[in-house]
């Protein structure tokens, strides 16, 4: 007589899976293996939907002084030649919606001490009176301090223009460090709006996704 097989599974373990399922659906174990390999492929498939929208994610990375890198979606957003004082400038444009993201150099004074809770106050008031004199309908909607990805600023959040051809702005102004003024820039997130003063969804996903490049500004090179 033959010696009794060695279960595969043993009894302090409990019963495998199909056996389980069997008992309680009546669904042969062949037929639950079968089941469990179809899920576990829509799952692989899933993922290789998803990796396309993670690649579409482009680093721009401007290594002169001051170094800083910006995180946009390159199927939303481009690049574009700078405008004078510019260091970046990406632009997209979706239903009524147009947006703009730029970076550009600020030269604060060179003095001692806690830079940004005493020099950035005082350029945002010149650079909000400076606002005012250059836009039609300007109107401040915010201003305070600021911190992204771990530096310092201080942010201008305004509207312009007349009404059915409204922009949307926030300048943040930011340093690399609390006393540091070198490598200050201003950081900006345009959105102008055509027409009704409401975003559709399109225009909503466009205006979310500059958004998340107007926040990934880190200074380094290495990405939030």
């Amino acid at each position: 007589m033959s010696a009794p097989r060695e279960p595969l599974v043993l009894p302090e373990f409990g019963p495998p899976l199909p056996a389980i399922v069997r008992r309680r659906t009546g669904l042969r174990e062949r037929t639950t293996i079968a089941l469990l390999a179809g899920a576990l492929a829509l799952a692989a498939l899933a993922v290789l939907v998803v990796w396309p929208r993670v690649d579409g994610i482009t680093q721009f990375v401007h290594r002169d002084q001051p170094v800083f890198n910006v995180l946009y979606n390159d199927g939303a957003l481009h690049t574009v030649a700078p405008r004078q004082g510019e260091l970046v400038r990406l632009e997209g444009e979706r239903g009524r919606l147009a947006v703009t993201v730029t970076v550009s150099p600020v030269q604060l004074p060179a003095e001692g001490g806690d830079v940004a809770h005493g020099g950035l106050p005082v350029f945002a008031s010149g650079h909000i009176e400076a606002l005012r004199a250059q836009h039609e309908g300007f109107q401040l909607r915010y201003e305070g301090r600021a911190r992204f990805n771990g530096a310092p600023g201080y942010e201008v959040r305004f509207r312009t223009g007349p009404r059915g051809r409204r922009a949307f702005q926030n300048d943040v102004l930011l340093v690399p460090a609390e006393d540091d003024a070198r490598g200050a820039v201003l950081l900006s997130l345009r959105r102008e709006l055509r027409g009704r003063p409401t975003f559709g969804k399109a225009e909503q996903e466009l205006s979310d996704t500059a958004a998340e490049a107007f926040h990934s500004f880190k200074y380094g090179t290495a990405a939030k």
